[in-house]
């Protein structure tokens, strides 16, 4: 199984590298005021705050027009991107920031750990297979001040494990009945950068595989009524999804976030 996990991530890479096109999807509605603009291999999530554009990560550089041409598929205006917020700092979903900053002029934000680890070695592994570029950032997370943009509130959670400075993120939206809704998006859960081998490698802390375990048990205790990943394959995303675009009713679900976890820890024991 390890083996055929192996050959489609290096068939994807493949893909964004030397044939981006191919990993074009459709954007849709993952939430109100929620869209999807990512690929079929990296996720990205687009804001409608009613006070900008919000874009949760950027994908690799070779695939940024992919997530452009997504935004504005939807309607929306790429230069009414106000923020751009990155679950962690890994190429494939940093490395379109430089472009879509030059075009919309949007505050980076990241977290400060992530910040530190961005010019190690360790986060530099897919440098030769995707153009990398530092880019610059604008404000620091900070998990006692709720991020809040017009009518959609961001709480933010440092949950390293895939690396150091992973963030999580809850979006409360409202929906058309004047309720709202919790979206769930956690910044990072791949195991392959949480083995013993990657740790010795690197030189990193094998107790930031601990850590991710004993905060997926944490993050089980949020109310979240609709789970989104940073990957789409790491919550089976494309299979949940609805055949309309814009309906995200089939996403409702207050039982797949602890679910999703589940899972994603039950990897990373295995690997301790």
């Amino acid at each position: 199984m390890a083996d055929a996990i192996s050959k489609n991530a290096a068939l994807l890479w493949d893909h964004a590298a030397n044939k981006p096109w191919l990993l074009t999807q459709k954007p849709f509605r993952v939430a109100p005021r929620v869209y999807y603009v990512g690929n079929t291999w990296v996720g990205a999530y687009l804001i409608d705050t009613g006070d900008g554009l919000v874009l949760i990560d950027t994908t690799v550089f070779e695939t940024t027009y992919l997530v452009l041409e997504a935004v504005r598929d939807l309607g929306f205006d790429p230069h009414d991107i106000k923020n751009i917020l990155l679950t962690h700092c890994h190429v494939d979903h940093s490395g379109g920031v430089n472009q879509i900053k030059t075009i919309s002029g949007a505050a980076v934000w990241q977290s400060r750990e992530d910040t530190a680890f961005m010019t190690q070695p360790a986060n530099l592994g897919l440098g030769d297979k995707f153009k990398i570029t530092e880019y610059p950032v604008d404000e620091y997370f900070d998990d006692d001040k709720t991020l809040q943009w017009g009518n959609v509130s961001i709480k933010t959670v440092l949950t390293p494990g895939h690396t150091p400075g992973t963030t999580s993120f809850f979006i409360t939206v409202p929906d058309d009945k004047g309720s709202s809704l919790v979206v769930g998006l956690h910044g990072g859960v791949g195991p392959n950068t949480m083995t013993d081998e990657y740790f010795e490698k690197f030189g990193l802390d094998k107790g930031l595989r601990q850590r991710f375990i004993e905060d997926c048990d944490k993050l089980k205790a949020v109310h979240v009524d609709i789970a989104i990943p940073s990957h789409p394959a790491h919550g089976d995303l494309m299979s949940r999804i609805s055949d309309a675009p814009m309906d995200y009713s089939p996403l409702v679900d207050p039982t797949e976030w602890a679910r999703f976890l589940n899972i994603r820890k039950g990897f990373a024991q295995q690997l301790a």
